[in-house]
């Protein structure tokens, strides 16, 4: 029986340094993580990621708790979320903030301005006149909404700008304005992002190319 006890014992004691290894093995991982995160070769990537997944966090929490007759839109805009100290956002604008974030850090990122640099002057230009056409719709949606929002305020009396509805065409469910208003304000700021984006990346190929041809004669 001493003998059992006894290699037992010894085999505790050589699984011991392993056993205290293991969590400063696994805090150096996390800590290893944690630097590639915020360096400079993922820190666009990791802050377009964070922001998406809070945005899509924002739109699911809120969107879960509507309750009939249904609203398009309506869980988000007619409370406000604590945000900071002092300040309360509705859900909506919160999204809105967070998505376009999520958005401008993505195609920041090194891994995406590498793609849109390699890419072809047409993939290029396709891109270009894509933005402007959602530039030219959203910037339309967002004059009539002013004149619908308008409209409607002066019949309602201006008591609560929050509740107003769009039930044309025919929708299945009414639209709330104030949904649909942000919404098309936020198409409007991606496509005047992803203009001026891709005249940045036109700018840098062209210097880059300028610096080839220097380099090259020299």
């Amino acid at each position: 029986m001493s003998i059992e006890l006894a290699v037992r014992w010894a085999i505790l004691e050589d699984s011991d340094p392993v056993d205290e290894h293991e969590p400063a093995v696994f805090a150096q991982g996390i800590s290893s993580m944690l630097r590639a995160i915020v360096s400079e070769r993922y820190l666009m990537t990791s802050l377009s990621w964070l922001s998406g997944a809070a945005a899509i966090a924002v739109l699911l929490a809120n969107t879960l708790k509507a309750t009939p007759p249904y609203v398009v839109g309506d869980a988000l805009v007619s409370i406000e979320v604590y945000v900071l100290p002092g300040i309360y956002m509705k859900p909506m604008t919160l999204f809105c903030f967070l998505f376009f974030l999520s958005y401008a850090f993505g195609l920041n990122s090194i891994s995406t301005r590498g793609r849109f640099i390699e890419m072809p002057s047409r993939g290029i230009s396709v891109v270009y006149i894509s933005a402007w056409l959602f530039a030219m719709g959203s910037g339309f949606e967002i004059v009539y909404h002013i004149v619908l929002w308008s409209a409607a305020l002066a019949v309602q009396g201006l008591q609560n700008p929050d509740v107003i509805v769009n039930p044309w065409p025919n929708n299945p469910y009414p639209i709330n304005v104030v949904f649909s208003s942000k919404l098309v304000v936020l198409i409007f700021a991606l496509s005047c992002f992803t203009i001026d984006y891709v005249r940045r990346i036109e700018r840098d190929k062209e210097r880059d190319k300028l610096k080839q041809q220097a380099h090259q004669t020299s």
